[in-house]
């Protein structure tokens, strides 16, 4: 298991073997988790994804890039024909030149096959005694039609109410896949003995006989494989079922492929040893469903997946949060327990709830479910790091510099705004300890922005403020800011207009380039999204002009409790903008996005209270980081300086640096961004005392990091 379905983790199973990986759903922090947990994403040659909405594939793209980057030639995806467009609408921001993705064509009849397994497609569909909801009435299905690719879509000739009406419909009513894995039996040894019993020389034809085949000696005598090999090993299968609805239980339960493991007494061949239930509780304890599972053995395991699970799966966050927790507990607060939890207990011994790592090996032979625990060992990491030399020291020396400057600034324990909290501070990729870009500013309890929304996003969230505060967090955000449309500032988007939805029915607004409005009218197509928000092209709040009616402009001031908002085009990708933000009190925040130094950027940023600005590249790469359009960390302090900033915060680390960036220069006004710092501005000059303690702390890291810049310092000689 590589997600348990827990509020921000996906429900996703790895099958691992020895030459090939294979993924069932790939939503946010599918890739993440798997780096983490060391499963190789580099073996993954095939896709399926149950349900093709947004929970099951957005990670989807993450992992391409990955495989991409890795080197790999080809992915195979199975799901039904809308991965096409889908993928055809990320080329807005996706560019796969290097990595075939390739399709395999859904079919009950043909089930995918390989050397190792036998995977089959198994459709379920919706079925109901109601047809407004599920099912289309006659007059609506006259005025739909079948388009050139068999899809059903509306005649957009008819009135435009009912038109959106039906299209709803058209969305929701999916058919889903589920599929039923069969693991091919080790083949049994062949016997030399026996072979030379037969008359079977030594030669090629023993590899004929070990695949399975009939062989004709030079006597002219046919041998079988079963004459020569030992009888193979057993064969096992597994089952993972996605049902989300009431509606598709007539045809889950009634589907005929399952029958065969419904047997009282299922053949050898027939083996079933787990099922994996993509199901939500108030189905999985329907009296239907649950009869589907009582007829099937009463030694097959299964694993529930869905979001009353507590396992988010990351156990590296907790780690570092609590070893930086030690160096300011309010700057790094610890985070949520929720997801260390012990998870509901089950009624059967059966049944397990599914946690990350979750284990069934079935080849050669078939063990127990083995469920580890992914928990933080708080005590053990503490007494790991204070073990470092001149931990203690460096540790002891830090709280008196804190103490001192604490007193120097007047500052208090009062809950002061605006704050900031940093829940994505790494670029291109998420990995274990820096997930991608977003910034939430909080300017009120009750108005919030986010700055850039990278995949997992709503984890990270979840993660910080736990289940029951996170509501109350999500009601708060009135806006989404997108900088640019590179897949790292805005792959989480689509699951935080989910998530929010379900504790608020206000809309929000996103404030992006404008090539977003397109990848969310494709989107539409597959789940309906536009009822959630309200798009605002970041030209429309250009310094040089804003371009919105007053009305609307004040408006959207009022929602997020600011003074102005001004953008501008920085040095990055078509369309990438930076932006500064104006609180009532004339503070001034500024972003910078991803972007080379800017003019542009420092004019408009003039005299700010604090600027965040991405340095990918330390110093020594700065002409990979001019190639790529991206800022060294001197050129980001540089930067700071030429607008007058009173404090400078880097982030958009490169994933090389995760732990600790190479940084030479010490000033008082510059600091390095984690993940999960939350910042009041008068904390500020705290950050740049913490450097030389999270050298000592994370010194493994550092000095690896220190050996490869010294590599190229010679390279360079």
């Amino acid at each position: 298991v590589v997600g348990s379905g827990a509020f921000g983790s996906p429900s996703s199973i790895f099958l691992s073997t020895d030459h090939t990986n294979y993924l069932f759903n790939c939503g946010e922090t599918t890739l993440r988790l798997l780096q983490e947990h060391r499963l190789k994403v580099v073996k993954l040659e095939h896709i399926f994804i149950t349900t093709f909405n947004w929970s099951n594939i957005g990670g989807l793209v993450g992992i391409l890039l990955t495989l991409q980057e890795a080197g790999v030639d080809e992915i195979k995806i199975h799901t039904f024909g809308e991965i096409i467009e889908f993928l055809n609408s990320a080329k807005l921001f996706v560019y796969l030149p290097k990595l075939k993705v390739s399709y395999a064509p859904i079919n009950e009849l043909e089930p995918y096959n390989d050397d190792l397994v036998t995977i089959e497609y198994v459709s379920i569909a919706k079925h109901s005694n109601n047809p407004e909801t599920c099912f289309l009435n006659e007059t609506e299905k006259d005025q739909c039609y079948l388009n050139v690719n068999g899809k059903r879509v509306i005649d957009t000739t008819k009135t435009e109410e009912n038109s959106m009406k039906i299209e709803k419909k058209l969305k929701t009513d999916k058919n889903i896949l589920c599929y039923i894995c069969e693991v091919k039996p080790k083949r049994g040894r062949l016997s030399v003995e026996k072979c030379l019993e037969y008359g079977v020389k030594v030669g090629p034809l023993y590899s004929i006989l070990k695949k399975g085949l009939d062989v004709v000696t030079e006597g002219g005598k046919v041998v079988t494989s079963k004459d020569v090999c030992m009888p193979d090993g057993p064969k096992f299968s597994f089952i993972v079922v996605e049902c989300p609805e009431e509606e598709y239980l007539e045809s889950l339960v009634n589907h005929p492929k399952f029958l065969k493991y419904q047997n009282a007494t299922p053949t050898e061949g027939d083996k079933l040893v787990c099922v994996f239930h993509i199901t939500p509780d108030n189905i999985f304890n329907n009296s239907r469903y649950q009869d589907w599972i009582q007829k099937i053995s009463p030694d097959t395991q299964h694993v529930i997946l869905n979001s009353e699970n507590f396992c988010m799966g990351n156990a590296a966050v907790y780690k570092q949060q609590f070893l930086f927790n030690m160096i300011h507990p309010e700057i790094f607060p610890l985070l949520s327990e929720d997801s260390l939890r012990e998870d509901k207990e089950t009624n059967s011994n059966n049944i397990q709830r599914g946690r990350t790592l979750q284990t069934l090996k079935i080849h050669p032979y078939h063990e127990e479910l083995w469920t580890p625990k992914i928990y933080s060992e708080a005590q053990r990491y503490i007494d790991e790091v204070c073990q470092i030399d001149g931990f203690l020291d460096v540790m002891s020396n830090l709280k008196g510099q804190i103490i001192e400057k604490t007193a120097k600034l007047g500052l208090n324990n009062a809950y002061e705004y605006p704050r900031i909290v940093m829940l994505g501070t790494g670029s291109s990729v998420p990995n274990k300890v820096r997930n991608t870009s977003a910034i939430f500013l909080r300017i009120t309890e009750n108005n919030s922005i986010l700055l850039d929304c990278g995949e997992g996003t709503v984890a990270q969230f979840v993660r910080f403020y736990g289940n029951s505060k996170v509501k109350n967090i999500l009601r708060s955000l009135k806006a989404i800011y997108i900088s640019h449309m590179h897949a790292d500032h805005h792959m989480g988007l689509i699951s935080l207009l989910q998530a929010r939805e379900k504790v608020t029915n206000d809309k929000i607004y996103i404030i992006a380039p404008t090539q977003i409005q397109q990848w969310l009218s494709h989107y539409e197509q597959i789940e309906p999204i536009s009822h959630l928000y309200t798009v605002i092209n970041n030209v429309d709040f250009h310094v040089n002009g804003h371009r919105l009616a007053k009305y609307f402009e004040k408006m959207f001031y009022s929602s997020l409790n600011i003074k102005e908002m001004n953008t501008v085009f920085v040095k990055h990708c078509k369309n990438s903008f930076g932006i500064a933000i104006t609180l009532k009190d004339n503070r001034k925040i500024v972003y910078s996005g991803d972007a080379m130094p800017s003019d542009t950027l420092i004019n408009v940023g003039k005299n700010c209270d604090l600027l965040i600005h991405e340095a990918t590249m330390e110093d020594k790469l700065k002409d990979m980081a001019t190639m790529k359009y991206h800022s060294t960390t001197s050129q980001a302090i540089n930067v700071g300086k030429s607008m007058n900033a009173k404090f400078i915060l880097l982030t958009h680390f490169s994933q090389r640096y995760s732990k600790i960036p190479v940084f030479t220069t010490e000033q008082d006004n510059v600091g390095l961004a984690y993940d999960n710092m939350d910042i009041r501005l008068s904390h500020l000059p705290l950050l740049p005392l913490f450097y030389p303690c999270l050298k000592v702390m994370l010194s493994e890291h550092y000095e690896v990091v220190e050996k490869r810049t010294q590599k190229k310092d010679a390279v360079i000689a």
